[in-house]
């Protein structure tokens, strides 16, 4: 009896051990360019195109239990999208910091967190303008006003990014094109 629960200890220490070594692993330069520049794609039409375009279609959000899109308020739409940026947020949080991607983590996470911030602040409320009936003028100049308020700042993280990403491509010799 005591061999079994040496062996069974033995074994639960050692899977907790591979476990420990797995999450500390670092990621490799590509897969962490991959992550935190790429996902940036999900925040390039921020502001007034990406809240249009929403707005033009139907608003639908995923249900667990149906495995499908269903119809939904457009407030709702829109809290599903930043949900979702939020998953993406933190997979770029999970990566371990070194001094090699500090600088492009650190972009990255500067980025994605003005971005869900502002979406919270903006896009919620003109998705329920839109879920209210209110008036397509009074949308137009919700949106406008979002987008006077956070285009430059959105701009500058996104531009930063980019280059902190094209250094990173560079010394990594990473195959990707960086657009500005």
């Amino acid at each position: 009896m005591k061999k079994i629960l040496n062996t069974t200890t033995l074994f639960l220490l050692l899977i907790t051990a591979s476990l420990i070594v797995t999450s500390c692993t670092n990621l490799s330069p590509e897969k962490t360019f991959e992550t935190a520049a790429l996902n940036s794609n999900l925040l390039s039409r921020f502001g007034s195109k990406e809240i249009n375009e929403k707005l033009q279609s139907e608003a639908q959000v995923y249900d667990e239990n149906q495995k499908k899109m269903i119809p939904s308020t457009y407030y709702d739409a829109f809290k599903y999208d930043i949900t979702n940026l939020e998953t993406r947020f933190q997979t770029i949080k999970d990566i371990a910091e070194d001094d090699d991607n500090k600088e492009l983590l650190q972009a990255s996470k500067d980025l994605f967190s003005y971005a869900i911030a502002k979406q919270k602040e903006g896009y919620l409320p003109i998705a329920k303008l839109k879920d209210e009936k209110a008036s397509p003028e009074q949308i137009e100049k919700a949106i406008a006003d979002f987008d006077a308020s956070t285009q430059s700042e959105i701009d500058a993280k996104f531009t930063k990014l980019m280059n902190v990403a094209q250094a990173y491509v560079d010394k990594h010799n990473i195959n990707a094109k960086i657009g500005i």
